[in-house]
């Protein structure tokens, strides 16, 4: 999937189904049709005015209804928690709005067996098999499609709102990393500064933690929270003096709902060279391809000429 983009407010009119035209469904989440495990879902909308709303999940081997009594103006709330998104499979989702109708009456209802299937009922009695909940695909829609046709039966005056989400699994990501993984090398006594992006959140914290290589060892670690922008960014800085020299593995990552989606990158951090009381500070690196043989070159050259001139400057002033 695409870098997600940073939180946003979608506005759906509902003027589906029979539902007021001043109606409104607004989804946020942390982009645009996309949700990320671990991240906070909230549909809201108004002009629920017949007693109750429930909103049905429907993914990937999963299933939830949620019911909810709106205020008196007809405004409802549903939240969807990181608890709840980090057992989202990755794949499409339905989030279907359903309004009892002027009867304040629900005829459309799950039916959960004990074998872990499922069946739609009309007023208690079987109008459809769904099937085995474990078996939904990652394509919801067939099985979205099966609980809309049933609110269009006769005598059914239930209403359906259906909203679709793709879930994506956490993912991180580091700038100036080169195709080995490697960050720009420091020296020691150099601030430490790593930036990337995430589709995690805004809502949500990264966990940073950064190992010397060779023994394994903690160094340091810390959480460091997600800015949306044009895009979500996290920047982990380190004051000066820094590290100290050495190798260091350093991991960035979602760790409060799950573990999954961090990323690591090698980060070496070399020291000054002293040679008396002066200090050899390394020089920057040849651009590839250029050797120290082709920079130094042009300037024994301009060296040779310059010392002629002068020589025959020399002689032309003594005659």
């Amino acid at each position: 999937m695409k870098p997600r983009t940073t939180a946003v407010t979608l506005l759906v009119l509902l003027v589906v189904l029979g539902l007021p035209a001043s109606a409104t469904l607004t989804a946020v989440a942390s982009g645009s049709g996309t949700i990320v495990k671990a991240d906070t879902v909230t549909l809201s909308g108004t002009g629920a005015v017949n007693g109750s709303v429930t909103l049905w999940i429907i993914g990937q081997n999963y299933f939830a209804t949620k019911t909810i009594t709106p205020d008196k103006k007809g405004n409802y709330t549903f939240i969807i928690k990181p608890e709840e998104t980090t057992r989202f499979s990755a794949g499409e989702y339905a989030f279907l709005i359903q309004d009892p109708g002027a009867d304040r009456s629900f005829e459309i209802g799950p039916l959960l067996w004990n074998d872990g299937s499922m069946r739609i009922t009309d007023r208690g009695k079987v109008i459809a098999n769904i099937g085995a909940i474990s078996s939904f695909p990652m394509d919801i829609s067939p099985v979205a499609s099966i609980i809309l046709n049933a609110s269009v039966l006769p005598d059914v005056d239930d209403t359906f709102t259906p909203y679709y989400f793709y879930v994506e699994e956490p993912a991180v990501h580091f700038n100036r990393v080169n195709d080995a993984g490697n960050l720009p090398d420091l020296t020691t006594g150099e601030a430490l500064l790593i930036t990337g992006s995430t589709n995690v959140g805004p809502e949500n914290q990264l966990q940073v933690t950064i190992r010397n290589t060779t023994s394994g060892d903690l160094v340091t670690s810390q959480t460091i929270p997600v800015v949306g922008a044009n895009s979500n960014q996290w920047t982990y800085s380190l004051d000066e003096p820094g590290l100290p020299a050495g190798k260091y593995n350093v991991t960035v990552g979602e760790q409060k709902y799950t573990t999954q989606g961090s990323a690591s990158a090698q980060l070496t951090v070399r020291e000054y060279l002293i040679a008396g009381n002066s200090t050899f500070i390394p020089q920057p690196e040849l651009p590839a391809g250029v050797t120290t043989y082709g920079v130094l070159l042009p300037l024994l050259i301009s060296g040779a000429a310059l010392a002629i001139i002068g020589i025959i400057m020399l002689v032309s002033l003594r005659k």
